[in-house]
């Protein structure tokens, strides 16, 4: 309260307050106008004829342009619409195609993978057959070896099928 007793104690008005107070007042003033305004059937009923004309004439513009195209033989918009959207029906199914690929790619490297694992495998298992085989044979060699000295000892000798001459009775 010093502060505005000084300022017009000093013949100075406040001009920020009186700016502050103008502007409320007009904010006020132009609240009523436009409401005034907007609420008027009348304001409304032109506002909704003028958008109609607007977009009538829109109409026959967008109409006129595209028949100068048609005569140009240049795209027309609906053309142009209808390319966009073949465009994003081949675009999606190419990302489908995409797709399937990379999912077949890793079906793929899966088998890979398996068929790999499954010979590595088969590999193996011929190679222990292998050296079980090899074994064997070895203990059968052996076997035989040892088989065949003993086999021939215990042969009895054949005898010859030509007669021996009979002894003779002279000694009696």
């Amino acid at each position: 309260m010093a502060d505005t007793a000084s300022d017009t104690a000093a013949g100075m008005p406040d001009f920020s307050k009186l700016s502050n107070d103008m502007y409320q007042q007009w904010e006020q003033a132009m609240t009523a106008w436009w409401d005034q305004v907007l609420d008027s059937p009348d304001f409304l009923k032109a506002t909704g004829q003028n958008l109609s004309q607007v977009a009538h004439a829109r109409k026959q513009y967008e109409q006129a342009v595209d028949e100068g195209l048609h005569k140009m033989h240049l795209p027309t918009r609906q053309d142009l619409v209808r390319v966009a959207r073949i465009a994003t029906l081949l675009e999606e199914r190419l990302l489908q195609m995409e797709d399937r690929l990379l999912a077949m790619g890793d079906q793929l490297d899966v088998l890979e993978k398996e068929t790999i694992q499954a010979r590595v495998e088969a590999a193996e298992a011929r190679l222990e057959m292998r050296e079980k085989l090899a074994e064997l044979q070895a203990r059968l060699d052996a076997g035989e070896a040892t088989a065949a000295p003993a086999t021939a000892t215990a042969t009895p000798r054949r005898r010859s099928t030509a007669k021996k001459p009979a002894r003779s009775s002279k000694t009696e």
